[in-house]
């Protein structure tokens, strides 16, 4: 599949004393440009909202919950109490859209429901700290969906504008989901009859999504940005880790399964002490749901839930704890806030890595399950055809 042009994300936020120079050029661009009704829109987000859900070609506004649609009114209301917001774009050429699978409404309804949460997963905001309200435009040529977003009430406060790694991973998780391996297949099984497919045959796709769940449990592709740590949680672990080398035996390699029997309970209570981090903890939680419904597929017992998610649990424990020796036994310079900064980086990847695997595991298992029964209901029917010719 050729594409004529790259998806288009555009982000801003309006907040600040230049809130108003900057939101009136917003609003002198979306308001003169050719095919809008003039007067629409403005760079008062109230306004902004309007312009969203009654502008001509509008579907209207939408948002998480696809049985919900957000009230204008309400939404104009919570804007109303912010000092800033985001205003967001998304878009693409329409024959690439097409090709891409996102033909209607819904589709994009579906993508941008998709591509937000993961937005707010990549600023450290909780998913459901972040409210925002959504219009798909049919413009010719050039579909798009104009989003707006705001920290709700009640959420810890941060800064507007997105760091540079920040802006990186939310520009990832777009491309992602726009070019998603799952949107891939489909438009591939949509063109199979008219492209090269014909020649070669038809294309397994249970083959091709088989061959990428193998290739995710055997490296996970980890997109997600590392949350952030507070300077006493640094703090407390670099005395921990400065109090652990004391105590490592002068010789010897440094590894976990060789070292006395104190030394290693110690390294395993630093481990635990990092899994405690409440900045972990959404991330723990994942691993846990994908490890116990993993198991579920083979067993239905709870306790052998409890069992599995307790062994992955602590394996995990004993491969931090295992750099947590590395880490003591450095340099003092490897035992800074900054070092324990990555110590604590490498956990959440090694979570967000354990979770992608048991996700994958899952999905193949499940792949695996749908085959077998094709595979029986043949056999069937071919018996059922041999004994009634």
């Amino acid at each position: 599949m050729t594409l004529t042009a790259p998806v288009v994300f555009r982000l801003r936020y309006v907040a600040g004393p230049r809130a108003g120079r900057r939101g009136g050029c917003h609003a002198r661009y979306i308001a003169t440009r050719e095919g809008v009704a003039r007067g629409e829109a403005s760079s008062d987000p109230l306004i902004h909202a309007r312009y969203l859900g009654e502008r001509p070609g509008s579907t209207g506004l939408f948002g998480p919950e696809p049985d919900s649609p957000p009230d204008l009114a309400a939404v104009q209301g919570v804007l109303r109490d912010r000092t800033w917001h985001w205003q967001m774009v998304l878009s693409l050429r329409e024959e690439d859209a097409l090709a891409l699978g996102l033909e209607t409404s819904a589709d994009w309804r579906d993508l941008t429901r998709r591509v937000l949460p993961q937005y707010a997963s990549a600023l450290g905001v909780p998913a459901g700290d972040l409210g925002w309200a959504a219009a798909m435009h049919h413009k010719a040529g050039h579909p798009h969906v104009h989003v707006l977003a705001w920290l709700r009430a009640g959420a810890a406060e941060r800064s507007p504008g997105l760091s540079r790694a920040e802006l990186r991973a939310v520009r990832r998780i777009v491309a992602r989901e726009t070019y998603g391996p799952v949107r891939a297949q489909a438009v591939a099984a949509k063109t199979a009859e008219r492209d090269y497919l014909l020649a070669a045959g038809r294309l397994n796709l249970r083959a091709l999504r088989r061959a990428v769940l193998e290739a995710q449990i055997e490296r996970p592709v980890r997109d997600r940005l590392p949350p952030r740590f507070t300077r006493t949680e640094l703090g407390d672990l670099e005395r921990r880790v400065t109090s652990l080398r004391a105590r490592l035996p002068a010789h010897g390699q440094i590894r976990l399964g060789y070292m006395p029997p104190a030394v290693r309970a110690e390294a395993r209570s630093v481990a635990d002490w990092i899994l405690d981090r409440a900045a972990l903890a959404p991330s723990l939680a994942a691993m846990e749901a994908a490890a116990r419904e993993l198991t579920g597929l083979y067993r239905t017992d709870p306790a052998a839930g409890d069992a599995a998610w307790r062994r992955a649990r602590e394996d995990v424990r004993d491969r931090i704890a295992q750099g947590v020796l590395r880490a003591a036994v450095g340099t003092p310079a490897a035992r800074s806030p900054s070092a324990s900064e990555r110590l604590l980086r490498s956990a959440h990847r090694l979570l967000q890595a354990e979770r992608l695997r048991a996700e994958a595991g899952t999905e193949l298992a499940r792949l695996t399950d749908e085959q077998r029964a094709e595979s029986r209901s043949a056999r069937t029917r071919a018996a059922e055809m041999g004994a009634h010719p």
